[in-house]
């Protein structure tokens, strides 16, 4: 027989085939005899001074904190570190501004420090505490107690705990509403902020405006502004009202009437009340008491877009500045919010109203005196989209001149992309009761390259905060700023060098500040001011609301949980230190400083937020919707406990609906669809009539049933209302000044303007 073939063997390593089983015991290796021996204790090393594993881990975190001094003191923006400083990221961008794509939003991320990364071995049978080497932006840990509540709020600082003890004691028995004075126990009315101490507020009046009284930043900003009055027949190029009538119902609920007010007039709240009789339920005529209602209506002349008290103003006269949509003529080009447009005129509107000097009675509205337009501000920079007044005090100076009032400082930002402060003084002595000025300069006013400002915000008398439509935001010394530019010397003269495109080698136009927060469109800045002024809130179209410290923008931040509808209604509470805002589905929430990325739901509303407003001397918030309802809360009971329960009261609801149309006559308008005259104009808005009720009662909150109340359609799709543009709230103050503390102000899609006294 022939030789058997040799066998073959495969080159791969066995493998063990797999074995199945049932057996519990055979699966976890467990002895039969387990159950008849004790299980030895696992031994715990207490000691690991002689592991040399531990010893080479101590020593590479002495190295690590050996690198982090070295970057420490290389991130200063020198040649050798690499590491760009805000004004370097700042002139690099100038230096190629044609090109739109220079600036990424990592272009002025700087290295994060060793310090935070941190060793994950820990010794065993000894948990390792969570604050241990490691960075945090917030509070560690989160515990559901009542003793552990108050700090994750509030920090572990004894003075910040008094000073919210005090304001709880003052405040947490108001529902809705403030109080005008205090009751026998000291509870309700106004006062300023606990955190904000008479010292801190004496030094800000008094130190930081050196710069515009001792360092001539008056003379400045008043030769630079280049303002002078204009007739009444040279306004027409800045007026933004229609000349048409405005007609709303108004009045007690069931015997309303109508009222009409053309642009600019007004109606006191107490004659459309002024009826004695309502019509019952049954038809029936009942006499009620006449009500004294202390507030008013005007007509701005078109949907207001901003308004604003203006601060520091203890006396009789307290100044309200409102701000209605303006667009440019048809013949403008259209640009696109992400770039400049062409200037065209716009305006401004600065109302004066009264207070009464009665013993008794200070702070109440002077219902005698009808409130007038003391200015019209009148610009060629396009469009205001969004300003403010310095809420910084001061105190008045011998520098101040004579016959002149000081109203505030204005920042604004403009269509054309920049951000301006303007010195806003009256004449006492007036001839009409209505001045028209024209500014033709400011005295600082600045844009970064290849963007526009959106948005903007004050930290302090000097700092003011800009957020950008790139997700760049800029801080600037506004001092520093108007005092190193040279004024010109005649009224025909070019404008000055903050006017133009920022000149790195030009201080006034170079901000300290520079750096990327967002990845787009920033549509609203809040900061903490007067608390803690280095925190900045931004919002931004990526849907985050992201909180950010200055000092460290680059490793102390935290974002909020994303929304899905963009919402740049947003203000900060001092008294609760916690942010107001809105989520998807219309909750009001509290993003404390502390926490966040946590939220406190504490009310409901049943249209989009469209603004919110913090008293400034007391804890209320308004927050005004598209439905047209204003909603009046404390939030300091539901954030105090979550158990308690939470009130709030509708202030007034404003609904407007559009006046029939006629049947379009499509001969008219030809082939081409040209639109006709009437379309053309810039100042055409839509025809229709208004209904203001009031007089709701308090209601308690209930979010279960709110939650519930979703409409559906046919194919279980959750639909959503969309309201009337008109009868949106679109702007809600209050009064800063403390004797006003309780003047409140409403603006509409409608034009309407109502301002009144809330305080009970």
């Amino acid at each position: 027989m022939a030789d058997s073939l040799p066998t073959r063997k495969s080159a791969r390593g066995r493998i063990p085939n797999k074995k199945y089983s049932i057996d519990a015991s055979e699966i976890l290796h467990i002895p039969e005899s387990d159950s008849d021996v004790a299980a030895e204790p696992v031994p715990i090393i207490d000691d690991f001074d002689a592991d040399e594993d531990f010893e080479s881990t101590k020593a590479a975190e002495e190295e690590a904190e050996d690198d982090e001094e070295s970057i420490a003191t290389s991130t200063g923006g020198s040649q050798e570190s690499g590491v760009a400083t805000p004004v370097e990221v700042f002139e690099d961008a100038l230096s190629s501004a044609s090109e739109p794509d220079l600036l990424e939003p990592g272009d002025s991320l700087q290295p994060v420090r060793s310090s935070f990364i941190t060793s994950s071995r820990t010794k065993v049978g000894r948990r390792k505490r969570p604050d241990e080497g490691m960075h945090f932006r917030g509070i560690p840990a989160y515990e559901k107690s009542k003793h552990q509540h108050m700090k994750f709020l509030f920090g572990t600082n004894p003075q910040d705990m008094v000073d919210f003890i005090r304001g709880r004691d003052k405040w947490v028995q108001v529902a809705t509403l403030p109080s005008r004075v205090p009751d026998e126990h000291g509870c309700g009315g106004m006062a300023l902020p606990f955190c904000y101490g008479q010292g801190s507020r004496s030094a800000e009046a008094s130190t930081d405006w050196d710069w515009y009284y001792d360092q001539g930043g008056n003379h400045r900003m008043k030769e630079q502004q280049r303002a002078f009055s204009l007739d009444s027949k040279d306004v027409s190029n800045y007026v933004s009202w229609s000349q048409r009538e405005h007609s709303f119902l108004m009045g007690p609920y069931g015997n309303q009437r109508v009222h009409s007010l053309a642009s600019l007039e007004t109606l006191s709240i107490k004659e459309a009340w002024s009826s004695t009789s309502v019509q019952g339920a049954h038809n029936k005529s009942e006499n009620v008491p006449e009500k004294e209602r202390n507030g008013w209506i005007l007509n701005a002349g078109g949907k207001v877009t901003c308004l604003d008290w203006a601060p520091n103003h203890p006396g009789q006269i307290q100044y309200l500045a409102i701000l209605t949509n303006q667009s440019p003529s048809p013949s403008t080009r259209q640009s696109s919010p992400f770039e400049p447009s062409e200037p065209y005129s716009a305006s401004l509107q600065l109302w004066a109203l009264h207070a009464t000097k009665m013993s008794g009675s200070e702070g109440m509205m002077d219902m005698t005196r009808a409130p007038e337009l003391l200015q019209l501000l009148c610009t060629d920079w396009g469009a205001l989209k969004q300003f403010r007044w310095c809420p910084v005090p001061r105190e008045t100076r011998d520098a101040d001149e004579e016959g002149t009032t000081f109203v505030g400082l204005l920042a604004g930002v403009w269509t054309d992309g920049y951000v301006r402060v303007l010195d806003i003084q009256l004449e006492n002595a007036q001839s009409s009761p209505s001045i028209y000025v024209k500014y033709k300069g400011a005295a600082f006013a600045s844009r970064p390259p290849d963007t526009v400002c959106t948005c903007l915000t004050w930290l302090s008398a000097t700092g003011l905060a800009v957020g950008c439509a790139n997700g760049f935001v800029a801080i600037w010394d506004i001092a520093e700023s108007i005092l190193s530019v040279s004024a010109p010397k005649h009224m025909d003269s070019p404008p000055p060098q903050p006017t133009l495109l920022p000149d790195p080698s030009n201080p006034a136009t170079r901000p300290w500040f520079y750096h990327s927060l967002h990845h787009s469109y920033i549509l609203s800045l809040v900061s903490t001011y007067p608390s803690q002024s280095h925190f900045l809130v931004s919002a931004s179209m990526d849907g985050y609301l992201r909180l950010t410290d200055i000092r460290n923008p680059i490793a102390d931040f935290v974002l909020s949980p994303r929304s899905r509808m963009l919402n740049s209604a947003i203000d900060y509470h001092p008294y609760i230190q916690s942010f107001m805002h809105s989520e998807d589905n219309d909750y009001f929430r509290a993003l404390p400083l502390r926490r966040f990325f946590s939220v406190i739901m504490f009310g409901k509303s049943e249209g989009p937020v469209l603004s919110t407003a913090v008293g400034k001397v007391h804890p209320c918030v308004l927050f005004g919707s598209a439905d047209g309802t204003v909603l009046a809360t404390n939030p300091m009971r539901k954030v105090l406990s979550f158990k308690q329960m939470q009130y709030q009261q509708i202030w007034f609801r404003h609904e407007w609906v559009p006046k029939a149309q006629p049947p379009r006559n499509e001969g008219n308008e030809g082939t081409q669809g040209v639109p006709s005259a009437a379309a053309e104009d810039r100042h055409v808005t839509r025809e229709g009539m208004s209904r203001i009720t009031e007089g709701y009662k308090v209601e308690t909150v209930d979010y279960l049933k709110s939650s519930k109340v979703k409409l559906k359609g046919r194919d279980g799709t959750v639909l959503a209302t969309v309201y009337e543009e008109e009868s949106g709230v679109t702007q809600v103050a209050w009064n800063p000044n403390l004797h006003c503390g309780g003047w409140a102000a409403a603006g509409m899609g409608s034009g309407l303007v109502r301002i009144e006294d809330l305080a009970i």
